[in-house]
């Protein structure tokens, strides 16, 4: 089959496309446990891409184990059940806008809060501030499967922003809240801090996530800085702690470093 390229879906890139079709297909039975998976080759003439593309596309599915590619050995497939969570990559702000692209947030709760001293201390504001939040479940859009709890906090020069978050929020593809900061007051993001810690899973969430109240999670903030050094964006996503672990990825200069973390949201027995 030549040029057959995936109908694309609005901010998912290419490989993400390829990952899925595949990972399709082997969830329909077309590739027998234990066979021989198509080559890169053969891939990119069937997709019309070049190799690193496809690559990145067996990447995806041997990182959520559906296939081994061994050097020497060709790809193997090793389970045909489409998998049950979800992968992302951390590598760029470009990362963090496929990540949006991929699921979907169901806002719960929407509103302007005074920051107390524990929350404040949380996001690392100043007590007394006014911020908007808005919290919800974060979804994976292709499943509805639950990937986290999450909690976003705009600082007050940017609350105008909310509109946007109620019209795009709960359409997989639309832009990120920070993008949307970004081009409305045109603000530079300078840098994006990621900060993961374990924490007990608050019995108010436990359920959503599948997960007993008080089991181990994972507490992941991220925080928006713009280039005058001020947050912008604060948001917090709690994910159950048997269902998310990181990995690192470093590559000698003058590649950049690769970060990965990988959520596993697979029901909870």
């Amino acid at each position: 089959m030549q040029n057959q390229k995936p109908g694309r879906r609005k901010g998912v890139t290419l490989y993400a496309e390829i990952r899925d079709t595949l990972s399709g297909e082997l969830a329909e039975g077309r590739y027998p446990v234990g066979s021989r998976f198509p080559t890169e080759q053969e891939l990119c003439a069937r997709f019309g891409t070049g190799r690193h593309t496809v690559r990145e596309a067996l990447r995806g599915l041997e990182e959520i184990g559906l296939i081994s590619r061994q050097p020497g050995s060709g790809t193997v497939v090793l389970a045909q059940t489409h998998p049950r969570f979800f992968t992302y990559r951390i590598e760029s702000l470009a990362s963090l806008s496929q990540y949006a692209a991929e699921t979907r947030f169901d806002t719960c709760h929407e509103g302007i809060v005074i920051l107390h001293d524990r929350l404040a201390e949380m996001i690392r504001a100043k007590p007394g501030e006014r911020w908007l939040r808005v919290a919800g479940l974060r979804r994976i859009a292709s499943s509805n499967a639950p990937i986290c709890w999450t909690e976003i906090f705009i600082a007050e020069p940017y609350i105008g922003v909310r509109e946007h978050m109620r019209t795009s929020a709960k359409s997989p593809g639309q832009a990120p809240c920070y993008q949307a900061i970004v081009a409305t007051y045109d603000v530079r993001i300078a840098e994006v801090e990621r900060r993961i810690t374990a924490v007990a899973m608050p019995a108010d969430v436990a359920a959503m996530l599948g997960a007993a109240p008080g089991s181990p999670a994972i507490l992941e903030r991220r925080t928006y800085i713009d280039s005058r050094g001020e947050m912008f964006e604060v948001s917090l996503s709690l994910h159950a702690g048997d269902s998310f672990s990181y990995t690192a990825r470093l590559v000698s200069e003058p590649h950049a470093t690769h970060n990965k973390a990988r959520l596993n949201n697979a029901p909870h027995s």
